[in-house]
């Protein structure tokens, strides 16, 4: 990725939210395939609660950028070892406290996931991931003013 302003924004947002004092950075892929995108299903927050779904996401480790850290987690946590960085979305915060950096994502082979049994995922519609992931609304409209056409 050599987009130098949109790497200048992810660490300006990185320094703000330090400054905020959230500590805890994720990074998350909006990978897109044929008109639907892909959900994983994470893990829950507390004993009681069921596996949510969600875009492939994991933490940023202490002296890692975001952007080293969202490749990580694809390579590492989701087979995407050709992950390229298409665009800056924005960021969403958690109400545990956890502010997430969203990225737009291609990868040459987005089904790859498929192949590992272990990832419970599904492909869904813009209008179901709305529904499923309400707070992903405005990284939507990010996403569909960024696209050409």
């Amino acid at each position: 990725m050599t987009d130098l302003p949109m790497l200048h924004r992810v660490e300006d947002l990185v320094v703000r939210s330090h400054s905020d004092h959230i500590t805890d950075l994720a990074a998350a892929a909006l990978i897109e395939q044929h008109g639907r995108f892909l959900l994983v299903q994470g893990e829950p927050t507390d004993l009681d609660a069921p596996r949510g779904w969600q875009l492939p996401t994991g933490p940023i480790w202490p002296g890692e950028t975001v952007v080293d850290g969202l490749h990580r987690i694809l390579t590492q946590g989701f087979g995407y070892s050709d992950a390229e960085i298409t665009a800056f979305l924005g960021v969403t915060d958690a109400d545990s406290g956890t502010r997430t950096f969203v990225f737009a994502v291609n990868t040459s082979q987005p089904d790859a996931i498929c192949h590992d049994g272990r990832i419970p995922h599904r492909w869904i519609d813009n209008i179901t991931i709305s529904d499923v992931i309400p707070e992903i609304n405005p990284v939507l409209r990010t996403y569909y003013a960024a696209e050409p056409g």
